[in-house]
């Protein structure tokens, strides 16, 4: 091999080696950027976090309702125990993408009053009995003029699954099925009608508002501290309500007829998807889709307390996962693992609370 020949080869091989170690993998600490590089990066997270997270827990919300809606009708046609096992298993699919969007409850969801409308517990039977016992025609002008408790996700629980969780197919009255088809298509509107409010395709959507924060003329979020404050809150607040709020009551009182979803059994889960929505918008991602999330501005400047938020968020997730039995069994069988849970859970949030959100606000104006 020739000396030119070797000197160009030791060339490429060093310049190559360089570029490899140049580039940096999504753990890797973010170089430091100019104050106008910063505000760029700071949007860009906000733009990805809305688009990957939130519009598409809202978009497959949207769709798991659509077919939770047909197949309620094709049960409602054919009430075979098959039929009825796959409306179950839908109502826990749509579940699940509404408690993976409780880490960022705010903006069309509080501002149209499409919470309660959707999520009000516990159950009042007495009241859900007198609708169905009225004359009343199910459309939608009548559902839409319901009491929240008497509509979305929990009457819907109960009209499948029936008091003690065990309702079979042969046991839906004619009013049962026409009221549940009438809930189950309101159910599909408002979460529909969510998703459109946040439509990435939309000038005027909350995804516009929300990723564009800091532009001129922008309302809602004048600025970039206002939209990262509005996100860690929520996520801050959840992680408040699922200890002190959604575990703590039953448990306290040793009543599991306070529980969320007592008739399916789904409580466990619904608060496992809870947390699970603050990690998703922690990590920028949501079922196939990732990007840009907290983590990555905190990584910016602090990559040991991004250890510390994942190791706080898998202990919650951990913690909910050692309790074993139904929740309503366990607030009296499983005391320990329900007092962890509600420690772990309530230590996650202390720590965005006091140290997260702080640290957040002093690099985001």
């Amino acid at each position: 091999m020739s000396n030119i020949f070797c000197k160009l080869f030791l060339g490429v091989m060093i310049f190559s080696f360089i570029t490899i170690a140049c580039k940096k993998s999504k753990n890797s600490a973010i170089v430091t950027l100019s104050p106008e590089e910063s505000t760029q990066f700071y949007k860009s997270v906000l733009a990805d976090l809305s688009a990957n997270v939130i519009v598409n827990t809202y978009n497959d919300l949207k769709d798991k309702s659509i077919i939770f809606y047909f197949n309620c009708k094709t049960f409602s046609l054919s009430p075979t125990a098959s039929n009825l096992n796959i409306c179950k298993q839908n109502w826990k699919d749509v579940r699940s993408a509404w408690e993976q969007a409780e880490g960022f409850l705010f903006g069309p969801v509080v501002i149209d009053n499409v919470d309660p409308r959707i999520d009000t517990w516990p159950v009042n039977f007495v009241r859900i009995d007198s609708v169905l016992n009225s004359s009343a025609i199910y459309d939608s002008t009548y559902i839409a003029s319901l009491e929240d408790g008497l509509k979305g996700f929990h009457p819907i629980e109960y009209l499948l699954f029936g008091a003690n969780g065990l309702k079979n197919e042969t046991q839906f009255t004619a009013r049962e099925k026409d009221l549940l088809i009438s809930l189950s298509l309101n159910l599909n509107y408002l979460c529909g009608d969510l998703y459109s409010k946040w439509d990435i395709t939309k000038p005027n959507s909350y995804h516009n508002y929300l990723s564009h924060a800091g532009n001129n003329n922008n309302a809602i979020f004048p600025n970039l501290k206002s939209a990262y404050d509005q996100i860690l809150d929520a996520m801050i607040s959840i992680c408040d309500e699922v200890p002190n709020g959604k575990i703590a009551e039953p448990f306290n009182a040793q009543n599991p007829a306070l529980e969320e979803s007592p008739f399916a059994k789904n409580s466990l889960v619904d608060f496992t998807n809870n947390i699970k929505s603050v990690q998703n918008i922690y990590l920028g991602a949501y079922a196939y889709t990732d990007g840009k999330g907290l983590e990555d501005v905190i990584k910016q400047g602090n990559l040991s307390m991004d250890g510390v938020i994942k190791q706080k968020l898998s202990a919650a997730l951990t913690s909910l996962n050692n309790i074993s039995i139904p929740f309503g069994l366990a607030i009296s069988q499983q005391q320990t693992q329900i007092q962890n849970t509600i420690t772990t859970i309530n230590d996650l949030k202390n720590y965005l609370e006091t140290t997260v959100k702080p640290y957040v606000q002093s690099l985001v104006q």
